[in-house]
């Protein structure tokens, strides 16, 4: 809805702007209907895109599982680095999202912070993604959620889950600029300076 508004505001303002610069004949040259057609299809194709996007980000609703998986899935193969904290990252034992995370654990891709390693994350570990486990930290974070294309600030994003009691499970998605992002992100740095720290001792 806030895409829309935006782009009507744009749009209006250019509007206001032409009849504005309009000669008092009111006869249009070539040249500015060519202008005014190129303009049009602009802001047109822009609005769209950002309409598309907006609606891609809103919170989704998700009844079961297997649906749960099919977004995990998707997300998954159109992104890059992803940094991912989950309590034991059971979902991952869906063989086309294991598939997908053993590529991006190849590529150094692939960062999980756990409560406890399982032999899945094991597996992963060993082809190169970084395994962190918090529970030896004493603390457990409440919060799951993706980092999805991590370090990527202009297209990065926090995927996050909740399900209230006798609820569908939900998942929303919060840009770059938003301040969710930046509380996920600096978790994610404690844990990890936690767990250097933890190590040296």
């Amino acid at each position: 809805m806030k895409a829309i508004l935006n782009w009507l505001a744009a749009a209006a303002s250019l509007v206001g702007l032409f009849f504005t610069l309009q000669p008092a004949s009111g006869a249009l040259t070539l040249w500015q209907i060519s202008f005014l057609i190129l303009v049009i299809l602009v802001f047109g194709i822009a609005a769209i895109r950002d309409i598309c996007e907006e609606r891609r980000r809103a919170t989704k609703t998700y009844r079961n599982s297997t649906a749960i998986n099919n977004y995990m899935f998707a997300m998954l193969q159109n992104s890059g680095r992803c940094e991912i904290c989950s309590r034991d990252a059971s979902w991952i034992a869906d063989k086309r999202i294991y598939a997908l995370l053993e590529g991006k654990a190849k590529r150094g891709e692939l960062t999980f912070l756990v409560h406890k390693s399982t032999p899945e994350l094991a597996a992963l570990h060993k082809v190169g993604a970084e395994i962190i486990e918090y529970s030896a930290l004493g603390f457990e974070p409440i919060t799951r959620f993706t980092v999805v294309n991590a370090g990527n600030h202009a297209s990065s994003y926090v995927a996050i889950g909740r399900q209230k009691p006798n609820e569908p499970h939900t998942i929303e998605e919060l840009d770059s600029s938003h301040p969710t992002y930046s509380m996920a992100l600096d978790l994610i740095r404690s844990i990890k300076i936690a767990n250097d720290n933890f190590k040296k001792n």
